[in-house]
Order: C-alpha cells, then sequence, then structure tokens
C-alpha cells in the first residue's frame, strides 16, 4: 500500500485510512444495461437479415441444404443515376425512374439485369423433380420463418419468367403485394407447354446496397392441344335410280332369270 504523506513534514509517513465504498444507484445500473432506440433499431434488422426475406413456395422452389435458402444471393452498390439512401419509398422511385431510361442502365428488363448476379437460380436447385402448375395461376412468395410474405420495408420491382417469356411485373412488389402469410401473384401459364422452367426476380432497394433474390423451379407444362384429323366417311351403296316423265324418281328394278323357263331337265 502505497504511503501517505505526514502533515508534519518530518515524521514518519502514515498509512491511509481505508476509503468507504459507495454502492452504484441500482436506477443506474438499469439505465446503463437498457439498449438506446438505435441499438434496438440495430438489432432488428440484424434479426430481420438473420432470418431472411423469402421464398418461392408455389411452385415449390427446393434448394441447396448447406446455404440460407431465404436470404439474398448479391448485392449491388447503387449505380444508376439518382439518390439512394433515402427512404424505402423513395429509392424505388428513384429507381423505378432510372430504370426506363435504357440509355442510362442499359438494362431492359429486370431479368437481365440481375442474371449476372450471383448464381444462376440463386440458392435454388434445377436437378430435382419438375413441379405442376398451380391450379389457381398464383405464385406464391413468402417468407415462412416470419409469417409474412414480402418484407414490407424492401421495397423493390421483381419479375416472373417463363423460360424466355416474362409472365409478371411489377415496380414496387413488397408495397403492391402486402398480403400476410403470403405473397400471391398472377400468372398467366398458357406459354407452358410441355416443360418449362420458372424463375423469379426481386431487387430491394431499402438501402443503397441494393439486394438480389432469384428462385427457379422447374415445371410440369400444360398439356399441347391435339390436333383432330376427321376421318375419311364411309360410302354408302344404294340402288341407281332413275328419273320418270312426270319427275318423280324411281328405282330401278333389277331383272333375275325365270327359273320356271330354263329348260333343266333332271
Amino acid at each position: 500500500m502505497a504511503a501517505c504523506p505526514s502533515k508534519f513534514s518530518h515524521g514518519p509517513p502514515s498509512r491511509c485510512p481505508p476509503r468507504s465504498i459507495r454502492p452504484i444507484p441500482r436506477s443506474t445500473v438499469q439505465r446503463n444495461l437498457m439498449p438506446s432506440p438505435a441499438s434496438f433499431a440495430v438489432a432488428t434488422i440484424f434479426a430481420t437479415m438473420v432470418a431472411g426475406h423469402g421464398i418461392m413456395s408455389v411452385p415449390k422452389a427446393e434448394f441447396d441444404p448447406t446455404v440460407m435458402r431465404t436470404t439474398y444471393v448479391a448485392t449491388i452498390q447503387a449505380n444508376f443515376p439518382g439518390k439512394f439512401n433515402d427512404s424505402p419509398d423513395k429509392n424505388v422511385a428513384a429507381f423505378n425512374k432510372a430504370f426506363r431510361d435504357q440509355q442510362a442502365t442499359g438494362f431492359k428488363t429486370l431479368r437481365a439485369m440481375l442474371d449476372p448476379q450471383g448464381p444462376d437460380c440463386g440458392y435454388s436447385k434445377l436437378d430435382v423433380p419438375a413441379k405442376p402448375i398451380p391450379s389457381d395461376g398464383n405464385v406464391v412468395w413468402q417468407n415462412p420463418d416470419s409469417g409474412e410474405g414480402f418484407v414490407p420495408s424492401h421495397t423493390g420491382p421483381c419479375e416472373i419468367w417463363l423460360d424466355n417469356t416474362r409472365v409478371f411485373q411489377n415496380d414496387d412488389c413488397a408495397t403492391n403485394f402486402p398480403e400476410k402469410p403470403a405473397a400471391h401473384l398472377p400468372v398467366d401459364f398458357a406459354s407452358c407447354v410441355g416443360s418449362c422452367t420458372i424463375r423469379f426476380y426481386w431487387i430491394a432497394l431499402h438501402q443503397d446496397l441494393w439486394q438480389v433474390y432469384k428462385n427457379c423451379a422447374p415445371l410440369v407444362g400444360l398439356s399441347a392441344t391435339p390436333t383432330i384429323v376427321p376421318s375419311a366417311p364411309t360410302p354408302t351403296t344404294s340402288p341407281p335410280t332413275t328419273r320418270s316423265p312426270d319427275g318423280t324418281t324411281t328405282p330401278i328394278a333389277t331383272k333375275y332369270p325365270d327359273y320356271n323357263d330354263l329348260d333343266c331337265d333332271p
């Protein structure tokens, strides 16, 4: 223990008296342990990121079991003309305005923009049994972990393709399809004949680091309309007719030999 100086300069050093320890008020401890609103918001965003954002459940996409099926597959740093670190609504408005200017962006469709980003079908698989076409004509997108369809804050356009035919497009799927627990997107499946691949694309624009989502599934397509070839009619045979002078038509009688006139001696 360090020595304390004596009040007398010539005297020996004295030992310091023990200090009293003041307890920290309980309210102070509780206040320091409670999360701030900012930290709570960060924790909420992080929890949402961990939970993922959705999958195509109808037709059912199947996934690589080693990865998180609901997560995004790539990110794109905002690179279109405009401001993209604003609110989700303003971000999607700026994106759609820029996207329509093909000379500025170079893309005609969302698929053209997202195909090069991440794996071809995201983390979904194509080497699985083909799925039937939905009987009600709706593609279902949902987040089974959170009990919702699109994450409401993740504004952004989405598209659905059957092979090389675009069959659905919307400028802001999260806002325009807010259903819970799943979003239903109407699709015309008439172009899927025999078999086809359904491809789902979505980009989330809630921040200036855009998130890319892609799901695929093979489909058993509609049956081709059979071509009906009419069979040749079977001709019917009727005895020849002749027209009488009064204009009526009467059949011609066939004359058979009179066997009584034949000389048939035994």
